[in-house]
């Protein structure tokens, strides 16, 4: 391995640095070593954690981008020669269902539904009411089919089991009969935690996310044994594993006469899958009563052992059914008493994006009925959130408040601030930059660079446009850094934001990763602005966006690294007006250049 001072480091010589390490490390802990040594050592170890967890993120990405460029070539679109700027987005929205082939009855396992819901057992008199009068609905009638059976009788019984057991189940029963899971997947029913609120009538998509486990019903005639049956089963949940990433996902089939119930677990790193079912259980029993010496009739009683089970699986605690999808747990209500979770509008590394609808009756014509939620996938990154909120309170100190309205999100309801932040409404995604919309975006850049901030994410997917404003924001502050009075901000682990970043950090950084130490990176003031132009030149030219695509592509960060920046310098050498911009923000020293940036911008836009 090459290291910067020309000296070629042996496996040898590495494993003493790490040994080194190791020994300074305990020396620190001994405390023997100044104390913050140990914080430095802290930092380093969240940041190799945040870049593994980045490079696992990158590698779920690559398969559906691989697969959406090769859906680009067989359909023959010749992205480099369009003129239409309108479609150079057109590769980012394609989709393809994952095939997924089932050996039954080989591929599945068998277990014990029993000997796993081993706690719990909330099976009272009153569940049995609800569950006898079912039976004599569902006796009333029995020529109906399974979803008419579902939709008339069998959702209320769910609704009142769950109401029943008030505090002792996580859960809330949704039918999702005439609903989707995503692509062309769906259950008959979903459970989801029970202080979430999304209508079933007015959400797209956003279903998906929030699965906690599901149930298939068919009709009372309909073997549950039935291979094509518990395919369609299977396959229900496989596709919310892959959209949620969970290890684990529990389900059942029910023809409402008898109960099986299935899991499929997950090794994310092989993609493989084990998968098993369990016994089938009778739900409800003959009985014969003698009518006469000649005459008998059979008579459908409870069978109380299986709705006993069936009550345990409902209550479970929320770590038996292994969802781990967001940061979220049945006590979070993520403001279900004001708001339904409607749709999903962005999917990032460390978050999930929301949009809400407020509940009727509970907001005025002047207020909008829409918020926008951003969730936290794991509960380790809160302190990114926390960071959001200290760096956006920075920035509304500053002296012009109506350049903030403008210029970024304020956050709203920050009680929950482990877990989630609540913004003002919705935004619209950016596809081109308009000339207007790039003066806007160097007035954001001078606005952070006045106040001592640096972005260090500015791409695409974090310029927004305010259609009531027609103005640009700039949203997603979790890694943002402040200088101090003197410019300095230290020393600190990079971004994912590489592709975009200027030449001066994308060679540092190629440095960095041949050699031995931590990506750290000591963040020049114009770091962002260096961004922004390249973003501007991307979003301006769809053959320079189709490059920076394909070059994202790559779960290899050194190639990321290497391949970005020479394609910067390239266009560097090329284009003489990209070129006049590198060079003005090199030798910018004070804020009233952007105003020349802004004047020499123009000249991008007419070639």
């Amino acid at each position: 391995m090459d290291t910067t001072d020309g000296h070629t480091e042996t496996l040898p010589m590495l494993e003493e640095k790490q040994f080194v390490k190791e020994e300074k490390t305990k020396q620190v802990i001994d405390g023997t070593e100044f104390p913050d040594e140990l914080e430095k050592i802290e930092r380093e170890t969240e940041q190799i954690k945040r870049m593994a967890k980045a490079e696992c993120y990158r590698k779920t990405e690559l398969n559906g981008r691989n697969i959406v460029i090769q859906r680009t070539k067989e359909k023959k679109v010749e992205l480099e020669c369009t003129s239409s700027k309108t479609n150079h987005w057109f590769f980012l929205k394609l989709s393809l269902d994952y095939p997924w082939d089932i050996n039954l009855p080989g591929d599945l396992q068998s277990f014990d539904i029993n000997c796993l819901l081993k706690y719990n057992n909330y099976f009272n008199d009153n569940i049995l009411n609800y569950v006898e009068h079912f039976l004599n609905q569902f006796s009333l009638h029995s020529k109906l089919e399974g979803y008419e059976i579902q939709q008339v009788i069998f959702d209320d019984l769910m609704v009142n089991i769950l109401n029943t057991f008030n505090n002792a189940t996580s859960l809330k029963y949704l039918c999702t009969y005439s609903g989707y899971l995503g692509s062309d997947y769906h259950t008959d029913c979903a459970f989801i935690y029970k202080k979430i609120n999304i209508d079933i009538h007015n959400e797209y998509g956003v279903l998906k996310d929030f699965v906690v486990c599901v149930g298939n019903l068919q009709s009372p005639n309909e073997s549950l044994s039935e291979t094509s049956i518990i395919e369609e089963m299977l396959r229900n949940m496989r596709a919310i594993l892959s959209v949620q990433r969970r290890k684990k996902i529990y389900g059942f089939l029910c023809n409402y006469l008898q109960i099986k119930f299935f899991y499929i677990e997950t090794d994310l790193d092989l993609n493989s899958y084990a998968l098993f079912q369990s016994q089938e259980l009778e739900m409800f029993s003959y009985s014969s009563e003698t009518l006469s010496a000649t005459d008998k009739s059979r008579k459908l009683c409870v069978n109380k052992d299986t709705w006993a089970i069936f009550t345990k699986f409902l209550t479970m605690n929320s770590e038996f059914y292994e969802y781990t999808r967001l940061n979220i747990d049945p006590h979070d209500d993520l403001l279900a008493d004001q708001y339904h979770i409607i749709k999903e509008l962005g999917n990032g590394l460390t978050s999930m994006i929301y949009l809400l609808e407020e509940n009727k009756n509970e907001y005025s014509a002047e207020d909008s009925p829409n918020h926008v939620m951003r969730i936290l996938k794991e509960s380790e990154d809160s302190y990114l959130f926390s960071n959001e909120i200290k760096i956006i309170e920075h920035l509304k100190q500053f002296n012009d408040s109506s350049k903030f309205q403008l210029f970024f999100q304020d956050i709203l309801h920050p009680s929950c601030l482990d877990k989630y932040l609540l913004y003002e409404k919705e935004l619209q995604r950016i596809e081109t930059l308009s000339l207007m919309h790039s003066k806007q975006l160097i007035d954001i850049m001078k606005y952070l660079y006045d106040c001592h901030i640096i972005h260090r994410h500015v791409r695409p997917e974090n310029l927004m446009l305010d259609k009531d404003t027609s103005h640009i924001k700039l949203i997603d502050f979790t890694f943002a850094i402040t200088y101090d009075v003197d410019g300095k901000a230290g020393s600190i682990g990079v971004t994912d934001t590489i592709a975009y970043a200027g030449h001066e950090f994308l060679e540092y950084y190629s440095q960095l990763l041949f050699g031995s130490r931590l990506p750290n990176y000591r963040y020049e003031r114009t770091f962002d602005l260096k961004c922004a132009l390249n973003v501007i030149m991307a979003l301006n030219d769809v053959l320079i966006l189709a490059k920076i695509y394909k070059i994202e592509t790559s779960i290899d960060i050194h190639q990321i690294t290497l391949e970005a920046l020479h394609f910067w310098l390239d266009l560097r050498r090329a284009n003489k007006d990209y070129s006049n911009l590198v060079n003005l923000i090199s030798n910018l020293h004070e804020s009233s250049t952007f105003d020349v940036l802004k004047t020499e911008i123009e000249k991008v836009f007419n070639c």
